[in-house]
């Protein structure tokens, strides 16, 4: 069994402390128990570490903010979440599946049309690298 946590499961702790007021979740609920301010994180692809395929991550997140206030408001909302991701890289933030150990942004915070009616989208592409918990002994060295 894989030891590589899945990206959402450090990335969504991370974020819901850094952004408590902000709907923050891996899909969008049905309109009845949508609200915004909302951020979505989704895994689009990556690979595994070249050198450490066993033990690291490479996953590449497409991050989106969803925002009905303004488009500067959505804007903000995708960059304060994207400096949550670099605060928590630079502090080796630990979550209960591990920790993020490297971040690239791949593609910048671009709008496009929104999903929902009366909101903005703003989205992201982002490659993380994700590890295990200290705890876990490396497979292969």
């Amino acid at each position: 069994m894989s030891v590589i946590p899945r990206v959402q499961s450090i990335v969504l702790p991370i974020l819901r402390e850094a952004l408590p007021a902000v709907k923050i979740g891996s899909w969008v609920e049905d309109i009845d128990y949508r609200s915004f301010p909302l951020l979505n994180v989704r895994r689009i692809g990556g690979v595994r570490h070249d050198r450490r395929p066993l033990d690291l991550g490479m996953p590449v997140i497409e991050m989106t903010a969803f925002g009905t206030a303004s488009l500067p408001d959505t804007e903000q909302l995708y960059e304060d979440a994207l400096e949550a991701l670099h605060e928590a890289v630079r502090l080796q933030k630990l979550t209960e599946a591990g920790y993020l150990h490297s971040i690239k942004e791949k593609s910048g915070a671009t709008q496009l049309s929104s999903l929902f009616q009366d909101s903005w989208r703003v989205l992201g592409l982002i490659q993380l690298g994700v590890r295990p918990p200290q705890t876990h002994q490396l497979t292969r060295r």
